[in-house]
């Protein structure tokens, strides 16, 4: 069965996805790219007019998956929300590792920033937005201590799901499966709230 040029593309782009989380920017050249796809150099060009552009593509797949833990899970008030969001990263990382996690960080540790690394920071940019107001929504709903700092709450959510990218990334993920990932969450988010026990 013939495959669509919307088929073929989303190949080449998680090809691209994958050999960024292995080779990084220099090393996810065209030729492996396509050979990855399992299509001839040429047949690329059909596709896409370059390797920026395959890469740009590959950059905007992964930020619809990254912010996905963010997005998606709720609570009965606003401090188990954000439990909730630190305890959905875990899951989230395990099955977006090879298509997250590995290459955000090899875009991260190349060499200069480029264009490409931009966007993902940009990406997180806005995802910090998102929680910083969650927290202010919080606030008002006067589950989060009122004096509490958003954009604080917001950067240890993050810098928390970071330590699990990083304890995966080394090897060591006892540090998420023997819970001390999830105690330490639960404690970081009881000293912002405003209610013993929430």
């Amino acid at each position: 069965m013939r495959k669509t040029k919307a088929e073929r593309q989303r190949e080449i782009v998680d090809a691209a996805i994958e050999l960024l989380g292995k080779y990084g920017v220099q090393g996810t050249t065209v030729s492996r790219i396509a050979d990855a796809a399992g299509i001839a150099r040429g047949a690329l060009y059909q596709h896409f007019p370059n390797r920026e552009a395959v890469l740009e593509a590959a950059i905007a797949a992964m930020g619809e998956r990254s912010s996905r833990w963010i997005l998606e899970p709720t609570g009965e008030n606003m401090v188990d929300r954000l439990v909730n969001i630190g305890r959905t990263h875990s899951t989230w990382s395990l099955s977006e590792y090879n298509t997250f996690v590995r290459p955000f960080f090899q875009l991260l540790t190349s060499e200069k920033e480029t264009a490409l690394s931009r966007r993902i920071l940009d990406k997180h940019e806005e995802d910090l937005g998102y929680i910083t107001k969650l927290v202010e929504e919080g606030k008002r709903e006067g589950t989060i201590a009122a004096d509490a700092d958003p954009g604080d709450i917001a950067w240890s959510l993050l810098m928390h799901a970071w330590a699990e990218d990083i304890a995966r990334l080394m090897g060591i993920e006892r540090f998420i499966t023997g819970g001390a990932s999830d105690r330490i969450l639960q404690r970081l988010l009881a000293t912002y709230s405003a209610k013993p026990g929430i």
